[in-house]
């Protein structure tokens, strides 16, 4: 089965939808669009053994969420897939010790996310009450946020559904 996946049946006919002869119709996607991008290989598109052989070297991968830059508008910079998905995770929180400002993460409630990382050997197993306290509001805080992007989204599909009305 994958000896039919890397080595294409090529057909040629002139006058259907392909180029340069060669019939679209039995080729994947990402061989399809290799040889629409790549137009030096007009000269061997007539021999089917060198283009096969072309084609079972060529992979095209589909990757590019991986390496393809998404904008974040809270920081108004450009940041790879998984670096945007964590910094929303993040949420401002202030420490439970100190009160200075950090960042905690909404979906976990361990002692070390409400905590400055300078206090963390403070802990040293114990949980203070400030601790507790700080993880009870921080949940209400996230659950407080979460409901607002609810909300948010609703309003869009409300009016996503019903163009014509306005909200």
């Amino acid at each position: 089965m994958a000896y039919s996946k890397k080595y294409p049946k090529i057909e040629y006919n002139r006058g259907v939808r392909g180029r340069f002869g060669v019939s679209f119709k039995t080729l994947l996607k990402g061989q399809k669009r290799f040889i629409m991008d790549h137009h030096n290989i007009k000269e061997l598109i007539n021999d089917e053994q060198a283009l096969k052989a072309i084609m079972g070297i060529y992979r095209g991968t589909n990757d590019s969420s991986k390496v393809k830059l998404f904008y974040d508008w809270t920081e108004g910079d450009l940041k790879l897939k998984s670096d945007l998905n964590e910094s929303y995770s993040m949420v401002d929180w202030k420490c439970a010790i100190s009160g200075r400002p950090i960042k905690s993460k909404m979906g976990e409630f361990d002692a070390k996310n409400f905590v400055h990382p300078e206090y963390w050997e403070s802990l040293e197993g114990s949980i203070n009450q400030n601790v507790l306290k700080s993880s009870l509001e921080f949940r209400l805080k996230c659950q407080e946020l979460l409901l607002n992007q609810q909300k948010e989204l609703m309003k869009v599909f409300k009016k996503n559904a019903n163009p014509r009305k306005e909200l």
